[in-house]
């Protein structure tokens, strides 16, 4: 009878066993069902239903591997939704997870993020934490770029030019790097240099504009008086108040330098003087081109 009861309790036992870890792998082969359903949404751009399901997954489930993928995720969808709270999402993440494989990828994804809102700093302190050894060659042509207009903008010419220069060939950043190295080149006054990037990309339509004046005032400085006219000719239409001044100035001196006083005498009438006042220098042009043209009354 004793035999009959242990061998009982053993029976009921080993079934309460069974019925608990098939209970729990039900729930386990449940979560990781709606877990592939959240990833699949994901893919497809459905963000906000994968970010709710991901969040449901990872309250029900205490695996670490699978709260650490769901973090990662609603973090990305977060991102993706442009939430308030996305990068705070992201940085809880890494700081709860920091073994996860997915870290790296979190790191490039907050330092975009930031790049996206156009917080520079903050995106520049994201992207000092990658690792570029783990990006794929579309990735790493991305952050480069990227960290590269981040230093541009914080006025870092010497690591910017380094980032850009790395992108300098690409198919997609390539035309946009070289713009940026010639502004920069422009700025030091390195001409030669500015010239030789701006060329690269002067027959794109989004340049042209943007480059018209710089590229007249690089020529009227080395000299190229006739092709500073025609490009200074060609940006006025579409040029700033300021801008107009200066190519005014540009093209009238450049005709004077030619020695063409009468089309010199319209441009260099038309500037309007650093901060609206004019120099000993701009009255002595205008006056000696109506000198040469005998308008003896207005070159006094």
């Amino acid at each position: 009878m004793r035999n009959f009861s242990w061998l009982y309790i053993m029976i009921l036992f080993t079934a309460t066993i069974t019925s608990l870890s098939a209970q729990k792998t039900a729930i386990y082969t449940s979560n990781l069902k709606d877990f592939n359903r959240a990833v699949e949404l994901y893919k497809d751009q459905q963000y906000q239903s994968a970010q709710i399901i991901f969040e449901q997954v990872k309250d029900s489930n205490s695996e670490q591997e699978v709260q650490s993928d769901c973090a990662y995720y609603i973090a990305i969808c977060a991102i993706h939704l442009n939430q308030n709270d996305a990068a705070i999402l992201m940085e809880n993440f890494v700081k709860d997870f920091p073994t996860s494989p997915k870290t790296n990828q979190a790191f490039i994804e907050v330092a975009h993020f930031y790049f996206e809102q156009a917080q520079y700093p903050q995106a520049l302190e994201w992207f000092d934490k990658v690792d570029e050894s783990g990006l794929s060659d579309d990735d790493v042509e991305k952050f480069n770029f990227q960290k590269g207009y981040s230093f541009f903008n914080a006025k870092n010419k010497k690591e910017a030019t380094k980032y850009f220069n790395k992108v300098a060939n690409s198919k997609v950043y390539g035309s946009q790097a070289k713009y940026y190295l010639g502004f920069m080149a422009y700025e030091n006054d390195d001409y030669k240099e500015a010239i030789k990037q701006f060329d690269q990309v002067s027959s794109e339509d989004k340049y042209k504009e943007k480059m018209s004046y710089f590229q007249a005032d690089m020529n009227f400085k080395l000299g190229n008086f006739q092709k500073a006219i025609d490009l200074g000719t060609t940006a006025m239409a579409k040029s700033t108040a300021l801008e107009k001044s200066e190519l005014n100035k540009i093209i009238g001196e450049s005709y004077f330098n030619l020695k063409e006083y009468d089309k010199s005498i319209p441009f260099l009438a038309a500037y309007k003087g650093k901060k609206g006042r004019w120099n000993n220098t701009d009255y002595y042009l205008l006056g000696y081109a109506y000198y040469q043209q005998k308008d003896y009354e207005n070159a006094i």
